[in-house]
Order: structure tokens, then C-alpha cells, then sequence
């Protein structure tokens, strides 16, 4: 028997008072002793410390601060860093790498699981494309990143999800988080009227782009909207719930006011798969109807090519305008520069199927591929204005084919894993709960990632692996559990 028992935070505010006063005193005497930047000493030891001896709450404080890291683009020799995020996160992934050599503890039980299957190979069939690199460095540097986002967000977020407490911290350490940023962005955006062209700029410094911005806050709609409406079964009280239903409201607003076609779209989708949830649609049935929608689509693919192309409305202020030209592939430059990048991806894919071009060198690689008849007003050789634009593309241009099988083998093996947990009927209510809004979670961004790719990123990949990493916390420790929530998070 587990106990969804939200903890005492006394010891988390003691930490806290403890390091604000020290932080206060290190103020004084630098404003004292005229030493600028005097304050900054004690941060890499509390952070020493806390990664040491309260690892849960150093983790839970970093997960809480991946909405505000600001990115640095060169810090020397072409490196880039997200502060101060990315050296917390290379701290905990050397304590937990050493931690896991000392101990020698893993549960390879986990590997029978399709998620965890189809994630081994990719990082197995990864190395090997960063071998076969066009540009060994850059693949290298990008494999590395990969690796430490899945130890960390992933293996090292599903041990500690054996509490099911943690799993309610880590969502509520990071919609707060979340929240917090998108009222700051609301705030500074209701100054400009909310016009269009503000609202894809509005985020920085925290996010370098609207879509981005919104494919993370897509991340936690469903959350928010699971804690207004089934708080009850994790025991918030009725001030909480009327807070997450604030919180809930005020994230679909920042997605609407960010312009960004792409989560309107996913949000949409999540909205049907729930329907789909709720008749109890199975995994086959649903593959089963992906596969006759894709089939269709080929089959009639002129007709669709030539309905799309009468629509000539291109991106407006108005946002009902700008919705309907989600579909404009003849006068959009957004959607056309897409269409360009899809198309540079696939030859590259031609050119070298087996093992792709290597991780992380789409950009660099991809002008050679495009075709003047694709270009737009705003093609360029030096691979700025976004990436492959698709998370799928990339995978197939960079990893060859068994990367992209593996990759969409993982997003596919999520699916069927959170359906089970929800469908199983003699799971607890609050399991099935939690593992449809981080299904339905998820789900936003699988579809975003048909028009964008965002997983190198620490801010994507953290709300990325740690839902999966509480799917597969759930299937794994908390099926069939009988639980007791025994107290409010106050």
C-alpha cells in the first residue's frame, strides 16, 4: 500500500529561510566591502549541498526554475548554456551517475516495457549515427545533452516517482512555475494590446520564440485542468482547486495571445483524443484509424493539394483570421518555409537512409538540399529561423530510418502505455486521472511536433521525459495500488 500523503514542508521552508539569509548576508557585506557580484559565491556550494543531501527538493527547485532559464547563445568556443538551469542539471546527472556506479542498482525489469524498449534503442541507434556523423563534434555534443535529459528527467524522475507525493510536487513545483511565467508574458503583452507581432517576441528573455513558449504551456492545460476538476481525489481543498481552475484559464490565454497556430492545433487534438477516451477507443482502433486518415490523404492527395492552395489567407492580428491560415501553403511564408525544410529533410534522408547525417547537424546541413521551386521569402543557407520545423523530419534526416522508427515507436508505446493505466478498471481513480492528463499532455506535443522540434531543449525535454517518466511510474509502482490521501498540500 502506498500513501499519496503530501509532506510536511517545514523542512523545505527552513531550507529556504536558511539560504535567504544567507544570500542577504552575502548582499551586505558585498555592498559593504564594495565587492560587486559578491552574493553569487555561496550558490554553486548551497547547490553542492542540496544535490547531496536533499536531492528531491534540489530537483523539485529545478524543475520549478526551467521556465525562467535564460539561454546564452556563446559563452566561448561556439557553446551555448541555459542559466541556470543546465549546470544544475549537469550536477545531479554526475551525482546520479555516480550514484548508480557506487550502488550498482538498476531494476531491469523496466526494460520489458515498450517505452523503455523503444527509448534503449534510440539512444542505442543515436550513438551509432553520431559515429557515422557528417559533423562528429556537433552529434557528440548533442548526444551528451540527450543523455543526461533522459537520466535525469526520466530514470532518475522515475525512481524518485515510487512516492506518489513527488509526482504531485513535480507537477505542482512546475505549473507554478509555469504559471508564474505565463502571467509575466500576459502582463508585459497587455501593455502592447496584444498585437500579433509583439506576441511572438513578448516571452524573452526566457523563450527566444512564441512557439516554443507554447508548446511548453501546452504541457500543463490538461494538468491544471485535472487539479480544478479532480483535485478532490489528491485532497486539495476547495481554495486549491479554485486556484488550478485560474491557473488553467490563465494558460489557455497565453497560448491564444501567442499566436502560435501549432498549439491551437494541438490543443484541438488533445480535446478529440479525450473524446476518443472516453468511448474507450482502443490503441489498435485508434492506430487503426491514424493508418485509413493516412491513407485517404495519399490517396486523395491532389484534391487536398488544390483546396489548399485557394486558401490565401495569410497570418493576421485578428486571431480568427490568423487561424484560418493554419492551411495556407501558397502565400504563408511560415508554412511555406516548412513545406521547404520537410522537403530539404527527405532528400537528406535519400542521400543517406541508414544512418542520417548524425544528430544535431540538420541545420547545418540542409542548405545544399533546398530546391529554388521551395524557396520563400524568408529561406536562408545559414540555418537560423528554426530547425526541421518537425520532430519526425529531424529524426529521419538525422538518424535514418531506424532512429525515426524508434522514435515514433516511443511516442507511440506512451499511447498505448497510458491508455492501459487508463482503462485498467481496478486502477485507483486517482492514477487513471493523472495518467490521462499526462497522456493528453504529452498528446499536445506529439502534434506540435509535426510542424516543430523542441526535445534538444531543456525547457521541452524536461516536462517531455518526466511525463514519461510518470507514466511509466505509474504502470510500474502504482497499478492496482490501494491509496490514502491522508492530507492538502497546505
Amino acid at each position: 500500500m502506498h500513501k499519496l500523503n503530501i509532506e510536511s514542508t517545514s523542512k523545505d521552508n527552513r531550507l529556504i529561510y536558511s539560504f535567504g539569509f544567507l544570500f542577504i548576508l552575502f548582499v551586505s557585506i558585498g555592498f559593504y566591502l564594495e565587492i560587486d557580484n559578491l552574493y553569487l559565491l555561496p550558490i554553486p556550494l548551497i547547490a553542492l549541498y542540496l544535490c547531496i543531501y536533499h536531492t528531491v527538493f534540489y530537483t523539485l527547485i529545478l524543475c520549478f526554475l526551467i521556465p525562467f532559464s535564460i539561454f546564452i547563445d556563446d559563452i566561448g568556443s561556439g557553446f551555448g548554456i541555459s542559466i541556470p538551469t543546465e549546470p544544475m542539471i549537469w550536477l545531479l546527472f554526475t551525482f546520479y551517475i555516480l550514484k548508480l556506479f557506487i550502488k550498482g542498482q538498476i531494476d531491469w525489469q523496466k526494460l520489458k516495457m515498450p517505452l523503455v524498449f523503444f527509448l534503449v534503442i534510440n539512444l542505442i541507434w543515436m550513438l551509432f549515427s553520431v559515429i557515422a556523423s557528417s559533423m562528429p563534434l556537433v552529434s557528440f555534443k548533442y548526444y551528451i545533452a540527450r543523455l543526461w535529459f533522459v537520466f535525469i528527467f526520466y530514470f532518475f524522475l522515475l525512481d524518485i516517482f515510487k512516492n506518489p507525493n513527488i509526482i504531485r510536487k513535480f507537477l505542482s513545483y512546475m505549473l507554478f512555475g509555469t504559471f508564474l511565467l505565463v502571467l509575466i508574458t500576459l502582463f508585459k503583452h497587455s501593455k502592447e494590446s496584444f498585437t500579433r507581432g509583439w506576441g511572438y517576441d513578448i516571452m524573452k528573455p526566457f523563450f527566444e520564440e512564441h512557439t516554443m513558449y507554447s508548446a511548453y504551456v501546452s504541457f500543463f492545460v490538461p494538468i491544471a485542468l485535472m487539479f480544478a476538476t479532480r483535485g478532490g481525489y489528491f485532497k486539495f481543498n476547495f481554495s486549491y482547486r479554485l486556484f488550478f481552475l485560474l491557473v488553467f484559464i490563465t494558460l489557455i490565454l497565453g497560448i491564444i495571445f501567442s499566436f502560435t497556430r501549432a498549439s491551437w492545433i494541438s490543443l484541438l487534438a488533445a480535446a478529440v483524443f479525450y473524446i476518443f477516451i472516453q468511448f474507450k477507443i482502443s490503441f489498435n482502433q485508434i492506430l487503426s484509424i491514424l493508418f485509413l486518415a493516412a491513407l485517404i490523404g495519399f490517396s486523395k492527395q491532389d484534391q487536398i493539394l488544390y483546396s489548399l492552395e485557394k486558401n490565401k489567407q495569410g497570418s493576421a492580428d485578428d486571431i480568427e483570421a490568423h487561424a484560418q491560415s493554419v492551411s495556407n501553403i501558397t502565400t504563408d511564408p511560415s508554412n511555406l518555409e516548412r513545406v521547404n525544410r520537410w522537403h530539404c529533410a527527405f532528400l537528406m534522408f535519400k542521400e543517406r537512409p541508414i544512418f542520417g547525417f548524425g544528430p544535431g547537424t540538420y541545420t547545418f546541413q540542409y542548405a545544399p538540399f533546398q530546391r529554388p521551386e521551395n524557396l520563400t521569402l524568408i529561406s536562408t543557407n545559414s540555418g537560423d529561423l528554426g530547425n526541421t520545423h518537425s520532430e519526425y523530419f529531424n529524426a529521419l534526416s538525422e538518424t535514418g530510418l531506424v532512429g525515426f522508427i524508434s522514435w515514433v515507436g516511443l511516442f507511440l508505446s506512451s499511447i498505448w502505455l497510458g491508455l492501459s493505466i487508463i482503462y485498467k478498471t481496478n486502477n485507483p481513480l486517482w492514477v487513471k486521472s493523472l495518467a490521462k492528463a499526462v497522456l493528453l499532455g504529452l498528446f499536445t506535443y506529439y502534434i506540435h511536433a509535426f510542424l516543430n522540434n523542441f526535445s534538444d531543449f531543456d525547457k521541452i525535454a524536461a516536462p517531455f521525459w518526466g511525463f514519461l517518466a510518470i507514466l511509466t511510474a505509474l504502470k510500474f509502482y502504482h497499478s492496482n495500488d490501494e491509496v490514502i490521501i491522508e492530507k492538502s498540500l497546505d
